[in-house]
C-alpha cells in the first residue's frame, strides 16, 4: 500500500475492531480472521448483492482484489467493482463467444480467447484493447496467464506461448497438456520437446491441475480415476480410484481443486476429499442425508479448510473438509417443478461470487450473479 491507502485501511480496521488495532496489529489480524470464519460458518448474510445486468448467459468468472470479471455469450466481458457491485467497464471487440479469460495478478492485463481463433489483450485499468494475438486456426478453449506470459490451448491441437507485452514466443517455461490419446504431456516450451508422456489413464482426461513449485500434476479422467504425477521424474505418485472400477456416465459433472496436500473432487452429487501424500488416501466422502441430491456443477476449496459446492437442485452448501461434515446451506433457492440451476462459483477467503443460470423448460433461462462479503462487521 502507499501511505494514503495504509491510513485509510487503518481507519477502517479501527472502526471494525476498535483501538486494539493501534495497540497490537497482530491481534487485530487474528480477530478479523476469526470474524471471517464465523461469518462463513454461522452468521446471517447482511452484506450481499446481486449484479444487475442484461445477462444473455453468464459464463466463467474470476476474482481479483476489488474486481470481478464475468463473461457472457453476448460477446463481451464485464469488469465489476466489488465495493459497490457496479460495472466498471465492458470489454468489447470479440466476434464470438468468449470461452476463457484470465486476469494478471497485478490487474494490468485481461486476456480472453474463444471461437474466433484469436487471443485479445485489454488494459485492466481502462478496458482499452491493447493487442489481438493471431495464430490459432480453430477455437481457443483454455488459457493460463502468469505475469506477462500466456499459454493458449486450441481445438487446432496446438499450444501457443505468448509474451503479451512484446509479442514474441516465450522460452524457459514448462507446459502441461492432455489430448484425446489419454496421456498427460509435459513440454519444454523453447524447444518444443516433450519431456514426459505420462501414461496410465484409459479414457479421456477431463481436468488438469499443475503446481509448478512442487512439480506436481493432477489429472482426472473419464476412467473414474485421478492420478497425481511427479513431472520432474515422470512418475505417478498417487492413484485415486474414487469410482472403484466404474467409469463416468456421459451426463455427470466432474471437477477438482487442490490446496496444499488436500484434493477435493466432485462427481454427480458426491464429493471426495483426499490426502495426496504417500500414494493417496480418501479422508472423507461427502454425501447422504445432508448432501446434494442432484448433479454438482461447481466447487471451491479454501485455505481455511472450508469447501463450497453448488448443484442443480437449488443449493450452495458449505462443508468442513478437516472434519468431513456439512456446515450449512449458504444459499437455497425455491424448489420449483421443471426448474434447474447451474452454479459457477468463485471464492476467496472473504468473498463468494455465484453465477447462477436458472433453466425452465417452458421459459428458457436467465442468469444472475450473487456476491456475498464475509469480511463485513456483522452485529
Amino acid at each position: 500500500m502507499d501511505l494514503q491507502e495504509a491510513q485509510q485501511n487503518r481507519q477502517a480496521r479501527e472502526i471494525a475492531y476498535g483501538q486494539c488495532y493501534e495497540r497490537s496489529p497482530w491481534k487485530s489480524l487474528y480477530l478479523r480472521k476469526k470474524r471471517i470464519i464465523s461469518n462463513w460458518r454461522s452468521r446471517a448474510f447482511q452484506s450481499s448483492a446481486v449484479l444487475e445486468d442484461d445477462f444473455d448467459d453468464a459464463i466463467p468468472l474470476q476474482i481479483r482484489p476489488g474486481l470481478i470479471i464475468t463473461g457472457s455469450r453476448d460477446d463481451t466481458l464485464r469488469v465489476w467493482n466489488v465495493e459497490d457491485a457496479q460495472p466498471a467497464f465492458t470489454l468489447t471487440g470479440y466476434k464470438s463467444n468468449p470461452w476463457s479469460h484470465q486476469v494478471s495478478e497485478d490487474r494490468k492485463y485481461i486476456v480472453c480467447g474463444g471461437q474466433d481463433e484469436t487471443v485479445r489483450v485489454w488494459c485492466g485499468q481502462t478496458g482499452a484493447q491493447l493487442h489481438v494475438l493471431q495464430g490459432h486456426t480453430d477455437a481457443i478453449s483454455c488459457l493460463s496467464l502468469h505475469g506477462t506470459t500466456l499459454v493458449s490451448g486450441s481445438w487446432d491441437e496446438t499450444l501457443r506461448v505468448w509474451d503479451i507485452v512484446s509479442f514474441v514466443k516465450f522460452d524457459g517455461e514448462r507446459v502441461v497438456s492432455s489430448g484425446g490419446d489419454y496421456t498427460v504431456n509435459f513440454w519444454r516450451v523453447h524447444t518444443g520437446e516433450c519431456l514426459h508422456m505420462l501414461r496410465g489413464h484409459t479414457d479421456i482426461i477431463l481436468s488438469l491441475l499443475f503446481e509448478s513449485q512442487r512439480d506436481l500434476v493432477v489429472s482426472g479422467s473419464r476412467d473414474g480415476t485421478i492420478r497425481v504425477w511427479d513431472v520432474q521424474r515422470g512418475t505417478c505418485i498417487a492413484h485415486l480410484d474414487f469410482l472403484q472400477g466404474l467409469r463416468f456416465e456421459g451426463y455427470r459433472n466432474f471437477g477438482m481443486q487442490l490446496r496444499g496436500n488436500i484434493l477435493a473432487c466432485y462427481y454427480d452429487s458426491e464429493v471426495w476429499v483426499w490426502d495426496i501424500r504417500e500414494g493417496g488416501s480418501c479422508l472423507h466422502h461427502l454425501h447422504g442425508r445432508n448432501g446434494h441430491t442432484s448433479n454438482i456443477t461447481s466447487l471451491q476449496l479454501l485455505d481455511s479448510g472450508l469447501l463450497v459446492t453448488g448443484s442443480m437442485n437449488d443449493s450452495v452448501m458449505l462443508w468442513d473438509v478437516d472434519k468431513g461434515i456439512f456446515v450449512r446451506d449458504l444459499i437455497r433457492l425455491p424448489l420449483v417443478d421443471y426448474r434447474f440451476y447451474d452454479w459457477n462459483l468463485e471464492a476467496s477467503e472473504t468473498l463468494l461470487v455465484c453465477v447462477i443460470r436458472v433453466w425452465e423448460r417452458l421459459w428458457g433461462y436467465e442468469a444472475k450473479i450473487i456476491l456475498i462479503d464475509f469480511d463485513a462487521s456483522y452485529p
